[in-house]
């Protein structure tokens, strides 16, 4: 009966070390509570056309004012860096610290970085060619709660980004 027992035991053993130990960072579980702590926000989204390589400002809530935008050296700093991340299904990982208020320029970032200082704000603004570029625009939380935060937002994509929170212009349905 001990010896039973004895074999029982092994097996058991040795069943639980032959299981992969290795949890994927984007479980479903893990991505159902986001950490929307104080911190760098990870913000996803779609625009209604490419404007990967051009620099944004930051209007005011009803979009008749710049309230924020680079300096030329700012750009030049981050380099490639500044430039949004490629996502699943056509979606943007932010690098630049966009917001629903944010506006496209015809600036690239080359262009930009290479100016000796900013533009006046007149400037900027003439300078604006999409003052409502977004389809969609999420936010998905603290920038630093992922270790692999690109596999980890394609995971919540293929999701529907449903724990991240829609902006508050609700940018999360798709715009006709």
């Amino acid at each position: 009966m001990n010896k039973y027992l004895t074999c029982w035991c092994l097996l058991a053993l040795l069943a639980g070390s032959c299981r992969n130990s290795k949890i994927s960072m984007a479980t479903p579980q893990a991505l159902e509570a986001l950490d929307f702590s104080a911190g760098p926000p990870t913000i996803v989204y779609k625009t209604k056309r490419d404007y990967t390589n051009k620099v944004a400002v930051i209007f005011n809530a009803d979009k008749t004012a710049i309230v924020a935008y680079p300096h030329p050296q700012d750009i030049a700093k981050k380099g490639e860096r500044v430039k949004p991340t490629m996502l699943a299904q056509g979606y943007l990982l932010d690098n630049q610290g966009l917001n629903e208020n944010a506006a496209f320029t015809q600036y690239t970032f080359e262009e930009y970085a290479a100016l000796a200082k900013a533009p006046t704000l007149a400037e900027l603004k003439a300078s604006i060619i999409d003052k409502d570029p977004f389809m969609e625009l999420c936010h998905c939380g603290n920038r630093n709660q992922f270790r692999a935060i690109e596999a980890e937002l394609n995971q919540l994509i293929i999701r529907k980004l449903i724990p991240c929170l829609a902006t508050a212009t609700n940018f999360r349905h798709k715009l006709k």
